[in-house]
């Protein structure tokens, strides 16, 4: 967000990673019968397309958005406000929705979980009676599902508008957030594991790691309630789609829930992690206590037969079978000692 200090509202600049290229186009025109989809179409083709299907429903996919001149003149033609087009640009905005006199405005992130690291994307739609518009930092495969969705015919996607389109595509993004908190499960039960059989500086670093994702999860998925509460009292939805939006509130609550049960869990592994150590030290004071038990008579047999008194020398430790007895003694008193020591359960 640095690049945009002292720059007036509505400019457009991008502020993502991504290396500034051309952004790729690619226009699916349907109704229930028939569908077209035009791929790596022009900016200057773009409005003449629409124009060819304007009696059908039109969803145009722009993926990347890093060269900000070309995002800028996409939305120019369309008309969109310069803020909006500035939120476009902006890639770490919050997930929301806004409301305009003839379109409706919605940014939203898609999450991707591997190697262990969380990445998000943005993307942001605008929604219309006759097209839905999808601007995308950078997405994996380009909602193919959606896309092969949308290629069955007399599917639901095709015979509903473009307001059904967009449920389709943030239930989809939606369910990306059940995958990743289902790996991340996966990862706290390993985590688990690790930690209560051998715990080791690194499994603290994980779980702070753990820790940092879950609170950047929260920190994303948290605006979204907001986000489909707005669509799904809008009176610019159609009221027969307000339930598939409430479907998609229910499955964000759910989420958080899941989230916040494994902040839960990964907080309780610092106790847990503790606790493991304290009870292995236990344990090693508890065997080098029975070892120090063992070697006491056996120190004190050597230390007092090794004092050089005449009365000693002449007396006992003079017999030939003095080696042997005092050999004998000096297991027997381990042994005795190691059955005395089970038998009060010590270890």
């Amino acid at each position: 967000m640095t690049e945009k200090i002292g720059l007036s509202p509505g400019s457009a600049i991008y502020t993502g990673k991504v290396e500034s290229k051309e952004p790729s186009l690619r226009i699916i025109s349907y109704d229930a019968d028939t569908i077209n989809i035009d791929e790596d179409v022009s900016i200057d083709e773009l409005q003449d397309k629409l124009a060819t299907h304007k009696d059908k429903i039109s969803w145009v996919h722009i993926e990347p958005i890093s060269d900000q001149e070309n995002i800028a003149k996409i939305g120019t033609n369309f008309g969109l406000h310069p803020l909006v087009i500035e939120d476009i640009l902006s890639v770490s905005h919050r997930p929301k929705t806004e409301e305009f006199d003839t379109y409706t405005f919605v940014v939203i992130k898609t999450s991707k979980y591997t190697e262990n690291v969380l990445k998000f994307s943005q993307i942001s739609f605008i929604l219309t009676k006759e097209y839905l518009l999808s601007f995308a930092d950078e997405t994996d495969d380009s909602f193919m599902n959606i896309v092969n969705r949308l290629k069955k015919s007399g599917s639901r996607i095709r015979k509903s508008n473009s307001e059904y389109l967009l449920f389709a595509i943030l239930d989809n993004i939606t369910d990306e957030y059940f995958k990743v908190l289902e790996d991340i499960g996966d990862e706290i039960e390993d985590l688990e594991d690790e930690i209560l059989n051998s715990p080791t500086k690194e499994s603290i670093q994980h779980v702070h790691h753990l820790k940092r994702t879950l609170m950047e999860l929260k920190k994303n998925v948290w605006p979204m309630r907001e986000l489909i509460n707005t669509l799904m009292r809008s009176e610019e939805i159609d009221p027969k789609y307000h339930i598939f939006f409430r479907d998609v509130y229910d499955h964000i609550i759910n989420i958080m829930d899941i989230i916040e049960g494994h902040r839960d869990s990964t907080s309780s592994f610092l106790d847990i992690y503790l606790s493991t150590l304290s009870n292995r030290m236990n344990e090693i004071m508890k065997t080098l206590s029975i070892i120090s038990t063992i070697f006491i008579p056996l120190s004190f047999m050597t230390g007092y037969f090794g004092m050089n008194f005449v009365a000693m020398s002449d007396g006992v430790l003079k017999t030939n079978d003095s080696y042997i007895y005092g050999n004998l003694a000096m297991v027997a008193i381990p042994i005795v000692l190691l059955i005395y020591f089970k038998i009060r359960k010590w270890f």
